[in-house]
């Protein structure tokens, strides 16, 4: 027989038991008095600045509601002094003292640059926000733009002679000609028909699997054009892109080298009207038609929407402004190869379509910025933590704001809820 602990053991250890219980609830009673006491503080203190700041926001929403009365006024005036503010911040170092980081973050060529990818993450964005497609490939059309200018304009044939073992006082560099602005045309419709001969085949796969299909179009594509050493050029690429220039009488505006500012004017323009174009597509029967697929696809099918010819739409309309900037790219930088059109570029593109806040325009300009200067002009001096410090603003961004910087109202209240009596469908 086994022995019975003693009467007075038990007794002890329910005591303890009852005494760390009640320890136990005192400390979730005084943990609980705590978060009520911050939480009524916080709400006092935002009580009392909602109520200093009343008369400054009451007038910003009265000032807000006078412009979108006035809409057909108010918002093209907006929009030109926007434009020219644009167009003078490469100029902003010549009056004012600027900071060195501010004044790279100003410079020509960044601003050039933010401009490209700005109209890179505007075509990515109709793709991605508007309809909903994942699209890992993007950079495919931006090759195809760019080698369309390289064989057009005579460089390719150039290059080919050069590596072949000519001299060069033998072989005429090639000269920008007038009719070479028709090849923005013609890059264009090549990136069109690229689009469509990726999402023909494809287009009927959804999410992970049609991410995959599009990033290995896009290697399929570089690795062709590395190895195609008689069309493109293959690893060596291809040189002596002329820069573009305006002849016509009198008037003689030369493009000049990589730091030349007229770059970023041009690509602002091609921004201005690519902005245009998006806002009149996306209040039409075709942005309707995205916006339905991109929330629920089989209901978008039932109602008779034309599921695959409007996301085949996407991928032609999207694609279209990758192969202008390829060429605007090409004749920039006055050389090409294969490397540079690689996974991580569409990678990037994604993410300043991401960050910016996908669906949304002005997201997407922000997002191209954001992802352009930090790098380049304001963590430079950085050169050992540069990219982690990059990676680290990405992260507290998709932390703080999964959003994005600037969402679009339809996003913004899918993931924070409608503010107001705003209903979603408003949105």
């Amino acid at each position: 027989m086994s022995e019975r602990a003693p009467t007075g053991t038990h007794s002890s250890e329910a005591s303890f038991t009852e005494r760390r219980r009640s320890w136990q609830r005192a400390y979730r009673a005084q943990l609980q008095r705590t978060r009520m006491k911050r939480a009524a503080g916080s709400r006092a203190l935002r009580q009392r600045i909602a109520q200093e700041a009343a008369p400054v926001t009451t007038a910003w929403a009265n000032g807000r509601a006078w412009v979108n009365d006035h809409s057909k006024l108010t918002y093209p005036v907006i929009g030109v002094v926007v434009i020219a503010i644009a167009a003078l911040l490469p100029l902003l170092g010549d009056f004012v003292d600027l900071p060195t980081e501010l004044e790279q973050a100003t410079s020509g060529s960044v601003l050039a640059r933010v401009m490209l990818f700005a109209l890179f993450a505007l075509g990515l964005n109709v793709v991605v926000g508007f309809a909903g497609l994942l699209d890992l490939g993007y950079v495919a059309f931006w090759l195809m733009g760019s080698y369309t200018a390289a064989i057009l304009t005579g460089a390719q044939s150039y290059s080919r002679q050069i590596q072949g073992g000519a001299s060069f006082g033998d072989v005429q560099e090639p000269e920008f000609q007038m009719w070479m602005w028709l090849i923005l045309f013609i890059a264009l419709g090549v990136a069109v028909l690229t689009g469509i001969a990726l999402g023909s085949p494809t287009l009927r796969l959804r999410g992970d699997y049609l991410a995959i299909v599009t990033l290995g179009f896009g290697e399929i594509l570089r690795i062709t054009a590395n190895n195609l050493t008689g069309v493109t050029g293959g690893p060596r690429g291809v040189t002596s892109i002329p820069h573009p220039a305006i002849q016509v009488g009198d008037v003689e505006i030369i493009w000049g080298t990589l730091l030349d500012t007229k770059y970023y004017w041009l690509l602002l323009g091609l921004v201005v009207l690519w902005i245009i174009a998006i806002r009149m597509l996306d209040q039409s029967r075709i942005g309707r038609a995205w916006v339905a697929i991109r929330e629920d696809e089989v209901a978008a099918a039932s109602m008779g929407v034309p599921v695959v010819r409007m996301k085949l739409a996407a991928f032609a309309i999207g694609a279209c402004t990758a192969g202008v900037g390829g060429v605007i790219y090409a004749e920039q930088v006055n050389f090409i190869n294969p490397p540079t059109f690689s996974l991580i570029q569409s990678i990037l593109i994604l993410a300043m379509v991401v960050l910016g806040g996908m669906g949304s325009i002005t997201g997407s300009i922000v997002g191209a910025a954001a992802l352009v200067i930090i790098p380049d002009a304001l963590l430079r001096g950085q050169d050992e933590y540069r990219f982690f410090l990059f990676g680290l603003v990405l992260v507290v961004v998709m932390i703080f704001r999964p959003q994005g910087l600037v969402p679009s109202k339809r996003r913004k209240a899918e993931l924070v809820g409608g503010e107001g009596d705003s209903p979603l469908a408003e949105a």
